[in-house]
């Protein structure tokens, strides 16, 4: 089967900065490297182009939202990257709250026997180390 093939001519004005851009992209060590030739390349560029143009033209909001979602793409990565580099400190921020109520436990040792006197039940609270009963939630006292 012969292959068919359609010529068309394309003409640069060089008096036109787009013209002028268009032909330096066309001759490009990019579209050398990217593209098997410049043929291709002008294929694939009218057919995102196209694809493009429709696309907007069918949802005038596709531009903005693909600009949203980069942004927020971009606080993402950002926030990520963030959090993973204070990963450490929030770490050792834990241990040293541990530490610091495993301490307070053992000093208070007599006292971690202490039961509320309405359902004789109590435990420690973790946050300020004041006794609370786990039933009644009444205060402990000491």
């Amino acid at each position: 089967m012969a292959d068919k093939t359609w010529n068309k001519n394309v003409r640069f004005n060089m008096n036109s900065e787009d013209a002028v851009q268009a032909w330096s992209l066309l001759h490009s060590a990019e579209v050398d490297r990217e593209f098997k030739s410049q043929n291709e390349f002008i294929i694939c560029a009218i057919n995102d182009f196209y694809e493009r143009h429709i696309s907007t033209k069918n949802d005038p909001y596709l531009e903005t939202r693909e600009k949203e979602d980069a942004f927020v793409d971009r606080i993402v990565q950002q926030v990520t990257a963030k959090i993973l580099a204070n990963i450490p400190a929030l770490a050792g921020m834990y241990l040293l709250q541990q530490q610091t109520a495993l301490a307070a436990g053992l000093q208070n040792g007599a006292m971690m026997n202490v039961k509320c006197n309405t359902c004789k039940n109590g435990s420690r609270c973790s946050n300020c180390l004041a006794f609370t009963c786990d039933e009644c939630r009444n205060w402990i006292e000491e």
